[in-house]
């Protein structure tokens, strides 16, 4: 294992090799270095997701909102990335503490993206309220009488 994550051929036979070097105590096997890598890849994969399933919820209430695109396109989209939401933050609950600057670089890209296609003009900054942005779609919808 002296090859960087990056360089490795195998991933995946890595990934087994330092799990059970770890789990047998043998830490004379294990790259500290590209597990302390592999770490923070983690951490940064999941902040990545965060952000692209906030863009999608923001771009669906920004159609939704300012009467842009096919309504039902945009329920739909919201429901589907509501609910990608709902469980990404139950698997990973410390993800709500970044949810603000999450929301906040999201919303940009959201903004951008409605914006080029459908020559909107949309508020600088997010203006709906994180707790609307992270609600369960299924309860918005049972509210709303789509639901029974």
């Amino acid at each position: 294992m002296e090859k960087q994550l990056r360089n490795i051929e195998d991933a995946y036979k890595w990934s087994l090799e330092t799990a059970a070097a770890l789990r047998a105590g043998d830490f004379s096997r294990i790259n500290t270095e590209e597990l302390i890598d592999e770490i923070e890849s983690i951490a940064s994969g999941l902040w990545r997701e965060l952000e692209s399933i906030l863009k999608d919820i923001l771009e669906g209430m920004l159609m939704k909102e300012y009467g842009y695109g096919d309504p039902q396109e945009a329920d739909r989209q919201l429901v589907t990335a509501q609910g990608e939401l709902q469980l990404l933050l139950y698997s990973s609950p410390s993800l709500r503490d970044a949810l603000g600057e999450a929301i906040a670089q999201a919303y940009q890209r959201a903004r951008r993206d409605v914006t080029e296609d459908y020559g909107a003009a949309l508020p600088d900054e997010c203006p709906f309220a994180v707790e609307r942005i992270v609600e369960d779609p299924y309860d918005r919808l049972v509210a709303e009488g789509k639901l029974v």
